[in-house]
């Protein structure tokens, strides 16, 4: 791998598939020494004690102060010796990082029951909702321009353009959001669950498409999508019997139970190689909207 033009995010990733790979994965003591060599510099010139970071990370960060202690990041070398006490130390931190991981998955199966249970009073509530699932990431090719406080500013104002409900947001009964980070590039992205309804809304595909073309023009061009109500998308899942996106009719228990699949895809606890491995203070990586009864009495069913 070439350590130049990585970005924040992907070189946090790195760390953390380092940890993980020491701890966890056999990883070779020759590839262990290699990885340090190439990222402890990368990262202590990114490091920002402002933010939050996985206990991987600070398994790293603590492993490497306790061996090179202060000395500056471009005069140190991780030989053999130096590597060999990295691994040794890093190993007081396995309970610590599966503790959290742990901690995770709890979140995550509560994250799901609540959602879960958004869909099946929506689903109670509206004779047909209409489903749209967007992926919201980053182009590879400008990646490196991304760090963890521009992709909070530009969910910030996804998130505030959804609570308008304007535009290719008019009519958005519920929605729901998770951020996660990819195990293997590292990449910032958000999964984006939006509920219309759907006696006032249809075409699905067209509306995915103005949600990731508005995530665009919020990034500045950073940003690309992945429209997941297609027609050949809807189409594969139909012959597999899963499609739970697009129409939804709540007399057709089969659409009913895979919408809910669908939605539960956004907090299942066993991504856990997909949670954010840096975040800032107060930084939410799940929300979903609320049902409020009061104001639905008397909706158009």
């Amino acid at each position: 791998m070439s350590y130049l033009h990585l970005n924040q995010p992907l070189i946090v990733a790195n760390i953390d598939k380092l940890v993980r790979g020491v701890l966890f994965d056999h990883v070779s003591f020759e590839e262990t020494k290699k990885q340090l060599n190439g990222l402890y510099k990368p990262f202590m010139d990114i490091f920002d004690d402002g933010l939050f970071y996985s206990e991987t990370i600070h398994a790293f960060i603590d492993s490497t102060e306790s061996i090179v202690g202060d000395s500056p990041a471009y005069e140190v070398v991780w030989d053999h010796d130096k590597t060999q006490r990295f691994i040794n130390t890093l190993s007081s931190y396995k309970n610590d990082i599966e503790e959290e991981t742990r901690a995770w998955r709890y979140n995550e199966g509560q994250n799901q029951k609540s959602l879960v249970s958004l869909v099946r009073k929506l689903t109670d509530q509206y004779s047909k909702l209409l489903f749209v699932m967007v992926d919201l990431k980053y182009a590879t090719e400008t990646s490196h321009y991304v760090t963890i406080d521009g992709f909070n500013d530009h969910m910030k104002k996804i998130r505030e353009l959804i609570s308008n409900k304007k535009t290719c947001f008019e009519h958005v009964q519920g929605y729901a959001w998770a951020l996660e980070q990819g195990g293997i590039n590292g990449g910032l992205h958000c999964h984006l669950l939006l509920i219309y309804n759907g006696s006032e809304r249809q075409r699905d595909g067209y509306l995915g498409k103005a949600v990731g073309e508005k995530w665009q023009s919020i990034t500045g061009g950073l940003g690309t999508y992945y429209n997941w109500n297609t027609l050949e998308n809807k189409e594969d899942f139909k012959k597999q019997g899963l499609l739970g996106i697009g129409m939804i009719h709540r007399d057709n228990p089969l659409e009913v139970e895979n919408a809910v699949r669908v939605a539960s895809y956004l907090t299942k606890p066993d991504k856990c190689e997909q949670q954010l491995k840096l975040w800032l203070p107060g930084m939410r990586t799940f929300g979903q909207s609320r049902f409020n009864v009061s104001w639905r009495r008397g909706i158009k069913r």
